[in-house]
């Protein structure tokens, strides 16, 4: 399940990331945010065993053969009605798949790996083995390109006049910094901060215009518990992409930010250009480059909580940063089923990619690279796909509609597969009645599983209280189709949406998600509802209805941070944010704002990512009214909206 880095600008709950502090031990904030681990607590993350499989032998990657159906389609039905028995979804093959698609040997499915490949053509080839024809032409694959990693290139040079730095050791790039050549001349701007909360404001009476500001890391305090900026625990203000963010508004060509970690060969976050060139400097570099000791300023700012900033040095700073972005191709897997004269489809679909050797995404504590298996996020949810597929399949051809099996990769990188899919589709949007989407369903406890998006469709709570009980469950019933999972991209395009899953867990994104935590009889009953429930879709006289469902209400305690209501387009690479959607009723749907605008501004800061997005929003209170900028068909538009309080 995709980690929520911005678990709410409108998506995941996607509208504005919490208010949550920073942890005081979280070391150079080359990272940006909080760590995507906080987002754990926002959303609808989620819960969940083992007999060594080996795949089958890869066969050339083509269909079976054509097989029309011969039998006509069988004539609507007044009533949902189940394609499928609870022993057609063996546990023991559920395990098989897990064991296999989470073991070692794939080292956690990472983006562009040969493991998630191994997984690929693992799932292509079960696919064949079922008899279900490819969904792409005469192929089960869709190829795209992701973004999975961002390392430093030979061109990386610091100077003031005859005096160079050297790499590593004075200087190291942020990853998400701004490529080429700059020069300006160096400004001290204290921590960098400008806080009206705090009555702070690092850039008060400073010309930074073009010119290279270098500012302390964190925040004033960062070690004293009666610290304004909330004691020990750091602040957004401490964030470096906040920071990043108010340096590019005062139109500086280039931030330093003084560090003591300067690790060049250590991977930066994988990041789109910041719109400003950015890098850590040692502490000695600073005071060279400014001619005083940064350190003594910094302790005259502690002591005060006073800004304590200089104008500009004598000497001009040349700065040249290479930072090489790297792009793979990786593939969605998918196969139909069904009456080939049916014009609409069901969608059942799970991601089958995970973080690999940990990284970003990794909750492990430790920046040490571990293999992260993602047994239950979310092999789970794939081998259960390839299981009703499996049931489903040979009786595809007595429903109305086609069914479509998909597994996505990309999700823990912002649904990217899933976003892709929808843009191109091998069927018409328009002609897919419903997505159910399987996430970390493969530890079932107290035989109680969630549905998220029963109000998506007003035929969606009944048909789920059904599905569940029938198989002896019980279940909890959410509302809207948004969430931090694949099925987000195709309610956003207006498709009816159900999200299973089976609750949250200590071992999510960490290394001891393995094989052995999952419940194989739950995960076997799952999957028999996903079963039941794509089948009786497949099967109904009638189509469900789209409803653009509210978003959920609160329960109990008021909720924190300000609430916008956009939902980001992760699939469309823009200079912006574009918006795949507004919930319904929120304050971007009151101001106006449309699916498919592109936000350049937002509260007096230009949003040139989502990141840029988060931190502009999270500077906002519940009860502000901000001015934003939106791009729509060529032309820039102007709204104010109010914002809530997030629930």
């Amino acid at each position: 399940m995709l980690n929520q880095i911005t678990r709410d600008l409108g998506r995941h709950s996607f509208i504005a990331a919490p208010q949550a502090p920073l942890p005081h031990d979280q070391g150079d904030p080359q990272a940006s945010l909080p760590s995507r681990a906080s987002a754990l607590a926002l959303a609808v993350v989620i819960i969940a065993g083992g007999c060594g499989h080996s795949p089958t032998a890869p066969v050339a990657e083509r269909g079976p053969a054509s097989q029309p159906s011969s039998q006509p389609a069988s004539q609507p039905s007044s009533r949902p009605m189940s394609l499928v028995q609870t022993a057609s979804i063996s546990a023991q093959s559920l395990r098989e798949h897990v064991y296999y698609l989470a073991g070692d040997e794939l080292e956690g499915r990472g983006p562009a790996t040969a493991g998630l490949d191994k997984a690929a053509r693992y799932l292509v080839a079960e696919l064949q083995k079922a008899g279900l024809r490819p969904a792409f032409e005469d192929s089960y694959r869709q190829p795209f390109e992701m973004l999975i990693g961002v390392q430093l290139g030979a061109r990386n040079q610091l100077s003031q006049g005859k005096r160079a730095f050297t790499l590593g050791e004075h200087f190291v790039p942020y990853t998400f910094s701004a490529g080429g050549d700059v020069h300006g001349v160096p400004v001290f701007a204290g921590y960098g901060i400008r806080s009206k909360d705090h009555e702070y404001d690092d850039y008060a009476g400073l010309d930074v215009k073009g010119k290279v500001v270098i500012a302390l890391a964190y925040e004033p305090g960062d070690d004293d518990p009666k610290s304004p900026f909330d004691g020990k625990r750091r602040t957004t203000h401490a964030s470096v992409r906040s920071k990043v963010l108010l340096a590019r508004e005062a139109g500086a060509v280039a931030l330093l930010v003084v560090s003591d970690k300067l690790d060049p060969k250590a991977p930066g976050p994988v990041s789109k250009d910041g719109g400003i060139f950015a890098a850590r400097i040692s502490a000695q570099a600073a005071k060279q480059l400014l001619g005083f000791d940064v350190l003594k300023r910094k302790k005259a700012i502690d002591r005060s909580y006073a800004p304590n900033n200089a104008g500009p040095a004598r000497a001009e700073v040349q700065l040249t940063i290479d930072i090489e972005r790297k792009r793979r191709t990786v593939h969605n897997i998918a196969a139909i089923a069904g009456p080939a004269q049916a014009k609409e489809v069901v969608v059942l679909g799970a991601h089958y990619d995970h973080l690999g050797m940990g990284g970003e995404g990794s909750l492990s504590g430790t920046s040490e690279p571990r293999i992260h298996n993602g047994a239950d996020d979310n092999a789970s949810g794939t081998a259960a796909v390839l299981e009703v597929a499996k049931s489903l399949g040979p009786t595809a051809h007595k429903g109305q509609r086609k069914l479509l099996f998909i597994f996505f990769a990309g999700e823990e990188h912002g649904l990217l597969g899933s976003s892709h899919f929808v843009q191109h589709p091998p069927v018409p949007v328009g002609q897919m009645a419903a997505m159910i989407n399987l996430d970390m369903v493969g530890r079932l406890r107290d035989q109680r599983m969630n549905f998220m998006g029963v109000k998506t469709a007003p035929e969606f709570e009944a048909l789920a209280r059904a599905a569940a009980t029938a198989r002896g469950l019980t279940g909890t019933y959410g509302g809207d189709g948004y969430g931090p999972s694949d099925h987000t991209a195709f309610y956003a395009k207006g498709v009816p949406v159900l999200f299973l899953f089976t609750g949250a867990h200590a071992d999510y994104h960490k290394p001891s998600d393995d094989p052995d935590t999952l419940n194989y009889p739950g995960l076997a009953a799952v999957a028999a509802v996903a079963a039941d429930v794509v089948g009786s879709l497949a099967q109904a006289s009638q189509r469900p209805t789209y409803v653009k469902a509210p978003p959920p209400k609160k329960h109990g305690g008021g909720g924190y941070g300000p609430y916008f209501g956009s939902i980001p387009d992760f699939g469309e690479p823009v200079q912006g944010v574009k918006f795949s959607g507004v919930r319904s009723q929120s304050p971007a749907d009151k101001a106006g704002v449309l699916k498919g605008d592109v936000l350049i501004e937002f509260g007096g800061l230009e949003v040139h990512n989502l990141q840029d997005f988060t931190i502009a929003l999270r500077r906002c209170a519940p009860g502000d009214t901000v001015s934003l900028k939106v791009q729509r068909a060529g032309k820039v538009l102007e709204f104010s909206a109010t914002l809530t309080r997030r629930e």
